[in-house]
C-alpha cells in the first residue's frame, strides 16, 4: 500500500493554533483505472501532518487531541469513506499514541522505584505501572475505534483495561463508568453481528439465540452495576460532571435498546429504555432547571420515551392505553424542544415526526389526528431532505404517497418551490 499526501482543509476552529494537512500523491491509480482525467484513485495510506497556522512547523498533537478528532472525523464521513478515510487513520494515530505514551509513563514510573527493606532480604522494588488516568483515555480509545470500525476486540481490550483500573482503585469512577459503558457499547454491537449472521437451521438459529441472549443481559447488568458504582461516586465529587454523564449513559442505553428488533425481547428492551429514563430523571430531580436546559438531553430523554410507548402498542387495557398516550404526550413535548435548537434539531428531526404520525393512532378527535399527520409529515420530509440516503424513511415517505417511488426527491422539490413562490 502505497502512502498518499494532499492537501486537507479543516473544517472548523482548532483549540490550538494549528492546522491539518492530508498529503496525497496525484500520481497514483488503481490498476483498472483508464480515466485520462483521473488525478489519483489508489486506495492508499493517508498520511496527515499538523502544522502551526502559518504552515512552517509541524506539530505533534496529544492522543487525546487525536481520538477527538477522529471521532470529529468519523460523524461526518460518508459511507464510502467509512474504514479507509481520515478518521481511521486519526484512530490509528491515536492508539500509536498512546502506546508511546504508556511505555514513556511507565519509564518514568520505574526510575522513581519505591525500596521496600525487609528484614529477611536486603532489598525489594516495586515497579509502578503508568497512570490511572492514560490507561482510561486509552481504553476510551479502543472502544471508540472498535465501536467504529466494528470490531468487537477493541472494545473487548477496553474492557479488560477498565476492569484493572477499577480492580486496583474501587473508588476510580472513570474506570467504572468507562467499563458500563464499554459493556454496553459491547453487548449493542455483539448482537447487531448476531442479527446479520445467517444460519440455515431455524431450531440452531432460536437455540443460539437464547445462548446469546443470556450471555447478553448478564452482560448488561454488570454493566449497569459498574454504572452506578461509578455513577455513584462522581455524584458525591461534582454534579455537574454527573449529569453530563448521565445523559450519555443514556444515550448509549438508548441506542443500545433500539439494536434489538425482535418482538421476543419487547420486555428486555422495556427494561433498557426505563434504566435510560431512570438516569435522566435522577438528573431532574437533582437540578430540573439545568436539565430543562440541555435540549441534547431533553432530545435523548423524548425518544426513549417515544419507543417505550411504541413498544406498549400492541397491549389493548385501559391502562396500557392511558400510559401510552402520557409517554407518547411526554415524548413529543421533550422532542420539541430538541427540535427547536437549531444545533440539536437535525438529531432529532425525524423521530419527533414518527412521534407525530404515532399519535394519530390514539387521538379520537378528528381535528387532532390531522394536525398531528400534517405536523409528522413535515417532519419526516424534513429529515429526508437532510438524510436522502435513509432508504427506511424514504420508503415510508413513498408508502404515504409524498412522492412517486420512481422519482424520488422530485415531488419535495416541486413543494418547496411552490412555497416559495406564495412567499
Amino acid at each position: 500500500m502505497s502512502k498518499s499526501k494532499r492537501n486537507y482543509k479543516k473544517l472548523g476552529s482548532p483549540p490550538s493554533q494549528n492546522s491539518k494537512k492530508i498529503k496525497l500523491s496525484p500520481s497514483n491509480h488503481a490498476p483498472t483505472c483508464d480515466d485520462s482525467t483521473c488525478t489519483g484513485c489508489d486506495v492508499s495510506e493517508i498520511e496527515i501532518v499538523f502544522t502551526t497556522e502559518d504552515g512552517q512547523g509541524e506539530i505533534e498533537l496529544s492522543p487525546v487531541k487525536l481520538l477527538h478528532l477522529a471521532l470529529e472525523e468519523s460523524s461526518k464521513e460518508s459511507s464510502q469513506e467509512h474504514g479507509g478515510g481520515v478518521a481511521k487513520r486519526l484512530f490509528d494515530m491515536a492508539l500509536e499514541g498512546f502506546d508511546k505514551l504508556l511505555k514513556k509513563e511507565e519509564k518514568e514510573m520505574e526510575s522513581k522505584e519505591e525500596t521496600v527493606k525487609d528484614k529477611e532480604k536486603e532489598e525489594e522494588t516495586r515497579p509502578k505501572v503508568a497512570t490511572k488516568q492514560t490507561r482510561c483515555q486509552y481504553a476510551t480509545c479502543c472502544v471508540a475505534f472498535g465501536i467504529y470500525l466494528p470490531f468487537v476486540e477493541y472494545i473487548r481490550k477496553g474492557v479488560e483495561i477498565f476492569k484493572q483500573i477499577a480492580a486496583e482503585d474501587v473508588c476510580y469512577y472513570d474506570a467504572w463508568i468507562g467499563l458500563g459503558r464499554a459493556r454496553i457499547s459491547l453487548a449493542k454491537i455483539e448482537r447487531e453481528m448476531t442479527q446479520q449472521s445467517d444460519l440455515s437451521e431455524e431450531e440452531e438459529e432460536e437455540k443460539e439465540e437464547n445462548e446469546s441472549s443470556i450471555t447478553e443481559q448478564n452482560s448488561y447488568n454488570l454493566a449497569t452495576d459498574a454504572l452506578d458504582k461509578g455513577l455513584s461516586i462522581l455524584r458525591s465529587k461534582d454534579k455537574d460532571k454527573y449529569m453530563t454523564e448521565s445523559i450519555l449513559v443514556a444515550k448509549d442505553l438508548k441506542e443500545y435498546a433500539l439494536s434489538i428488533n425482535h418482538s421476543k425481547f419487547n420486555d428486555y428492551t422495556q427494561k433498557i429504555l426505563s434504566q435510560a429514563i431512570n438516569y435522566l430523571q435522577t438528573c431532574y430531580e437533582l437540578d430540573s432547571k439545568k436539565l430543562d436546559q440541555n435540549n441534547f438531553a431533553q432530545g435523548i430523554w423524548g425518544s426513549c420515551l417515544y419507543y417505550l410507548a411504541k413498544l406498549k402498542t400492541n397491549q389493548d387495557s385501559n391502562d396500557y392505553i392511558r400510559e401510552f398516550k402520557l409517554l407518547l404526550n411526554s415524548a413529543i413535548e421533550k422532542l420539541l424542544k430538541a427540535y427547536n435548537d437549531f444545533l440539536e434539531k437535525d438529531r432529532f428531526t425525524e423521530i419527533l415526526g414518527q412521534a407525530y404520525i404515532l399519535k394519530t393512532t390514539i387521538e379520537s378527535d378528528e381535528e387532532q389526528i390531522i394536525e398531528a399527520y400534517d405536523k409528522g409529515l413535515e417532519c419526516l420530509k424534513e429529515a429526508y431532505k437532510l438524510f436522502p440516503d435513509n432508504e427506511n424513511l424514504r420508503d415510508q415517505l413513498a408508502t404515504l404517497n409524498v412522492f412517486d417511488s420512481n422519482n424520488g426527491n422530485e415531488d419535495l422539490e416541486e413543494e418547496e418551490e411552490d412555497e416559495e413562490e406564495e412567499e
